[in-house]
């Protein structure tokens, strides 16, 4: 509740601040999903339910794209 109100008290827009939360919070996404696809990669760990090849490429690719849009959303809501 304080962050709220600190919101209100400081005259922001709390749309604008609503959303800009929301963008620095997607960057959590792909900090889980790194250390995810790691782990689950690690023949060590997971034995004979390791990743395979395919699942690795996939998994690398959903990082990428996730990690770029977060980076167009973030110049997006800087800029707008």
């Amino acid at each position: 509740m304080l962050p709220s109100f600190i919101v209100i008290l400081m005259g922001l827009d709390p749309t604008r601040i609503l959303v800009m939360s929301q963008v620095l919070l997607s960057f959590g996404i792909a900090l889980a999903l790194v250390p995810l696809l790691i782990f689950t990669s690690d023949s060590r760990l997971m034995g004979d339910l390791v990743n395979s090849r395919w699942v690795k490429l996939l998994g690398w690719g959903i990082v990428a794209v996730v990690v770029l849009l977060n980076g167009w959303l973030i110049i997006g809501t800087i800029f707008s």
